[in-house]
């Protein structure tokens, strides 16, 4: 089962202050979230780590996040469990499972040059995305896969032109490895894709709730 838990971090703006949601965490996470400028940036951070603690706790684990490492990538995990975090403007979601590697990112559009990102693309993909009909949506379609894939393979972003995706294709190979990509809708016009080493027919969104 992957359950994925998301929220609005404007929401617990108007109801809790950040010292408030901090008690919650240990105190090794409290100079972290108050190194963020932007308050938005400090509660989705905070938010995120409350969430990951949440679906510990409901799965009946250890929901201790001191014990929390990290790769050689800085991907952080924890024994007999796999989670992923990610934010976009106020929308954070949070996903945790105990069947495999699981990565997911979150976008909300905005406007960029796409130029910027060619580099980011194999020669293939940036001409789908050039040419498509609406370039900016199709830019998004595969950015959130591709954060989604070296997300779950604990990767670095360099690596994100060295993937090629297929846009009939809902999987990629790795290695001789099967890896799974789903596209899921998370509304508010928002750009939200797993890449996961199982495939999941049902998808659990949970709205968090302190």
């Amino acid at each position: 089962m992957l359950k994925i838990y998301h929220a609005d971090s404007t929401i617990f703006q108007k109801g809790y202050d950040l010292e408030k949601l901090l008690s919650f965490l240990p105190e090794s996470l409290h100079a972290k979230a108050l190194r963020y400028r932007m308050p938005q940036d400090a509660f989705n951070y905070v938010l995120g780590k409350l969430m990951l603690k949440k679906g510990l706790e409901e799965l009946g684990l250890d929901n201790d996040l001191e014990k929390v490492q990290f790769n050689k990538n800085e991907k952080p995990f924890l024994e007999n469990v796999f989670f992923n975090i990610s934010h976009s403007g106020n929308y954070i979601v949070c996903a945790v499972t105990q069947d495999g590697e699981i990565g997911i990112d979150l976008e909300k559009p905005r406007d960029i040059s796409l130029e910027d990102f060619e580099m980011n693309f194999t020669k293939k993909e940036w001409t789908n995305i050039t040419t498509h009909s609406f370039p900016l949506k199709k830019f998004y379609w595969y950015w959130v896969r591709k954060e989604s894939i070296i997300k779950a393979l604990g990767v670095n972003l360099s690596y994100l032109n060295q993937i090629e995706l297929e846009s009939g294709k809902d999987f990629f190979i790795e290695n001789g490895k099967r890896w799974f990509l789903k596209d899921l809708n998370f509304g508010n016009n928002c750009f939200f894709a797993i890449c996961s080493e199982v495939e999941y027919e049902k998808v659990e969104m949970i709205e968090f709730e302190m």
